[in-house]
């Protein structure tokens, strides 16, 4: 068993640091770190998401910017609490108790990349990559928006984030726009008049009544997700608001469904004798990497040379990758065996833990030009 792998992701598992409060997980990174020839950087992205820290950029010695770079990258957030996680490891597994979740999403890539970069480091090698830890993944994505990768001249990027396992690849992924609708009605005293109030909770439930939801096709998801509205019970509501997703690989279906969605909610304000205001946006952008394209080549070469069949998928869950992509910087998601994400039954094969890693390290042979 890799025990100082695994000790390091037991202890990273246990650091409480959720979506905008990664801080604690930030100094964990560094303290790791610290004193190795590995200079950590903190980016001014805080500001624009209200988060208490940057993304961390970690740049071994020896790097040159002059350079063509790959950059390495998972999010240092996790979904759930880890504060109380209480790892079981067995000869073959890495679990929680089963009272909460065990943080797999994203401490495994985590975990692996600061270990890579302590022996990267410690074997005194060069090789022309960086490592991002990014913040607010799980959130919004917020950390890859916002990271500026230009100034270290990354061409490629290998986010280690898909829950699949070991092999497989996120070649291709959906878009995401979200939308909000909310319903105005008019207010009036529930009891003494409800016959002058307009419910705009009544009317938003109309809507959704009229729309479909969950999988409308193989590549299409829609959702609403959450819903407010009123003040008190002896109130007729005059505003209720809904919020909602679209998710499709292509652009243009998702601008399709969201006049639709429009077009249905105004329908119903209109006949209830209310309004509604309807505003979207992008989330995250679709992307799709050819076949023929240099980082897939390259990322089915480094899996068959570490003993694996590449499985290039189809994914309907954004990361990192999307927004790197939508940037222009082409990313693929790699499987990592981080199983059954945000559940309390997360576990992750110890196997899997360490073939993540002969795959970083691979990326980074042949960063050096060592094959």
């Amino acid at each position: 068993m890799p025990s100082d792998l695994v000790s390091l992701f037991v202890n990273a598992v246990k650091v409480e640091a959720q979506s905008l409060r990664e801080r604690p997980m930030a100094e964990f990174v560094r303290a790791y770190l610290d004193g190795l020839s590995v200079k950590v950087v903190e980016d001014n992205t805080a500001p624009h998401f209200k988060g208490e820290c940057g993304n961390l950029i970690c740049i071994p010695a020896g790097f040159d910017p002059t350079l063509p770079a790959v950059a390495l990258l998972a999010h240092m957030d996790t979904p759930r609490p880890t504060l109380h996680v209480n790892p079981v490891v067995t000869d073959t597994r890495i679990s929680s108790d089963g009272t909460t979740a065990l943080g797999v999403d994203n401490r495994a890539g985590t975990a692996v990349l600061m270990h890579v970069l302590r022996q990267h480091a410690l074997s005194g090698a060069k090789a022309n990559f960086i490592v991002v830890f990014s913040v607010g993944e799980e959130l919004g994505l917020y950390g890859s928006k916002y990271v500026d990768l230009a100034p270290y001249n990354v061409k490629q990027c290998f986010v280690f984030d898909c829950s699949k396992r070991p092999g497989t690849y996120i070649q291709s992924c959906v878009g995401c726009s979200l939308y909000t609708a909310t319903f105005i009605g008019k207010p009036s005293h529930a009891a003494v008049a409800p016959e002058k109030g307009v419910s705009a909770i009544t009317m938003a439930a109309e809507a959704i009544r009229r729309i479909p939801q969950g999988r409308l096709s193989p590549t299409m998801t829609t959702n609403i997700g959450m819903i407010h509205g009123g003040t008190a019970t002896n109130v007729v509501p005059a505003q209720c608001k809904l919020e909602g997703e679209v998710r499709e690989y292509d652009k243009r279906v998702i601008e399709e469904h969201l006049a639709f969605l429009r077009e249905t909610f105004q329908s119903v304000a209109s006949e209830f004798g209310g309004a509604v205001e309807f505003q979207a946006q992008e989330d995250f952008a679709p992307f799709r990497l050819a076949t023929d394209s240099d980082l897939i080549r390259m990322t089915d070469e480094i899996l068959l040379s570490v003993g694996l069949k590449p499985n290039p998928i189809e994914y309907l869950g954004g990361s990192d990758a999307n927004m790197l992509n939508g940037k222009g910087v082409p990313a693929v998601n790699l499987g990592i065996g981080a199983q059954n994400p945000h559940g309390d039954d997360e576990f992750i094969l110890i196997e899997d833990l360490v073939k993540t890693e002969e795959i970083a390290f691979e990326i980074i042979k042949r960063v050096s030009g060592r094959t």
